[in-house]
């Protein structure tokens, strides 16, 4: 658990690295609005199409293997993309990124979750989701810490600072990582379910002596059998290119046609919606919700004691004689930027109220963390999510309500605590209901339509607010709220 919950730090980092160089890199790679939004869609697509290649594979050639390959490509890609001298060059690497850090994103609820006996395995993927949140606290603790410093080095035309150190520092944690997974055995699920059973029985029982202080040969079974499912490369055969490619394509055609078998394919439609709505609205109101909250602050400041609804200060500010604010996601704060004359000097300022922020939100979403390891066993297993998608989208609309910086801080740590919390219960459901074999695919495949989400909910936000500020708010909190009513359909038990 602790060595994915690692795992899950280094994908906390490059899900959340864009918001804290963004102010930097601006004046550096000379970065529009629209700039910075590509960079965020770049790295979610990235994300996307990695969904549809890594759960193949992984379910074809092992978790491990995709795993370690994917955190060293992640950790060599970060450390590259740093010395990045055009906006363009960042962009195909934040895509990069994306694909190659998707993996993990994916993977470490099924390789975690197939060690784990099924008494455990739910609690065991929500308590590793702690790290993911951990990671959105150290994150903005590095940024505090490091785009301060005044670095600035040049050689051969190659400009290096403080932003491109927090760029390549966060890559350390996947390298570090992945040179510790090198020392953990491949997943013995997969392995007996690939026919590779002597090698998964050899990590059985060294699992078995560890945890008992007894000698190997005492574990009591002897002998394990298996369907053979999948027709990778077995011990002692030697493929070609050829060969392997067409065991691949093989492997794909099973993995699909049991996929999309009843009940799975109506299991999977249902979860892979699900999650499209979770993500719709974590990404979509989890957006402008700390965005608004800096809005608030600054009107607050002009206008002591003054209250105002949310909608009339977003017209207010967007039609303002002042200087227009424009947002930049920074997971789940928002770091404003000015629009400036091209005749203006570019200069980058990061307030510290935006680290506050950050650490004040995902602080509290810990707590959801804690709470569903707790509860994941003593309640119903779609009773979680269907509770805090509910509540997530109730706040989602109690946003349009608000009329200060203090209600839209309590609005976001609710919407945020309930919506985060549903996001990685959803991950250990996944795990119980699908075969080993298609287990992989299964989960890929509800983290691509997640990003989908995603990048739907913020291209919606984008065109509906220019229409009404209404309109994106209803949609969204509604949309998790429909994504809540949905998970009552989910079987209780592991069909």
């Amino acid at each position: 658990m602790f060595l994915c919950g690692m795992m899950f730090v280094s994908v906390g980092f490059q899900n959340g690295i864009s918001a804290y160089i963004l102010p930097s890199a601006q004046c550096d790679l000379k970065l529009s609005s629209e700039d910075k939004g590509l960079l965020n869609v770049g790295f979610l697509i990235g994300g996307v199409i990695s969904s549809l290649v890594w759960g193949i594979f992984a379910d074809a050639y092992g978790r491990r293997n995709v795993l370690l390959l994917t955190l060293i490509s992640d950790s060599i890609i970060s450390i590259i993309s740093s010395f990045s001298q055009s906006f363009n060059t960042l962009l195909i690497f934040r895509a990069i990124n994306g694909f190659t850090i998707g993996a993990p994103g994916s993977l470490i609820y099924t390789y975690l979750g197939e060690f784990y006996p099924e008494k455990y395995r739910a609690k065991s993927i929500c308590y590793v989701s702690f790290f993911w949140t951990l990671s959105w606290l150290i994150l903005p603790g590095l940024a505090w810490v490091i785009i301060p410093l005044t670095i600035s080095i040049e050689f051969n035309g190659i400009a290096y600072n403080s932003w491109r150190l927090l760029l390549a520092t966060i890559s350390l944690p996947a390298l570090l990582v992945a040179l510790v997974t090198f020392t953990y055995p491949e997943s013995p699920k997969f392995l007996t379910s690939s026919g590779k059973t002597d090698e998964a029985l050899r990590i059985l029982k060294k699992i078995y002596s560890i945890n008992t202080g007894r000698k190997e040969d005492d574990f009591p079974v002897k002998i394990l059998l298996s369907e053979n499912i999948t027709k990778s490369g077995k011990e002692g055969t030697s493929l070609s290119i050829l060969n392997t490619f067409t065991v691949l394509l093989k492997n794909i055609w099973f993995q699909l046609k049991f996929i999309t078998s009843m009940p799975l394919l109506k299991y999977a439609i249902l979860i892979w919606t699900i999650f499209f709505t979770n993500m719709f609205g974590y990404y979509g109101l989890g957006l402008w919700l700390p965005e608004l909250f800096n809005r608030f602050e600054i009107y607050q400041n002009l206008h002591p004691n003054a209250s105002i609804p949310v909608c009339d200060l977003i017209r207010q500010t967007d039609t303002s004689n002042h200087t227009t604010m424009k947002p930049t996601m920074l997971n789940e704060s928002v770091i404003l930027f000015p629009l400036m004359n091209e005749t203006e000097e570019c200069i980058s300022i990061m307030d510290k109220k935006v680290f506050i922020n950050a650490l004040t939100i995902n602080a509290v979403c810990l707590l959801g963390n804690i709470a569903s390891g707790y509860f994941i066993n003593r309640v119903g297993r779609r009773t979680i999510p269907v509770t805090t998608m509910l509540v997530a989208g109730i706040f989602g609309l109690a946003t349009y309500f608000v009329k200060s910086s203090i209600q839209i801080l309590v609005v976001t740590c609710i919407f945020s605590l309930a919506i985060a919390t549903a996001n990685f219960v959803i991950g250990s459901i996944v795990v119980d209901i699908f075969p080993t074999h298609v287990g992989a695919i299964a989960i890929c495949m509800m983290t691509c339509f997640g990003r989908l989400g995603a990048i739907a909910s913020n291209l919606a936000f984008g065109m509906l607010l220019d229409i009404s500020c209404e309109v994106p708010i209803f949609l969204v909190g509604s949309i998790v709220i429909v994504g809540g009513i949905l998970g009552l359909l989910l079987p209780l038990k592991k069909s």
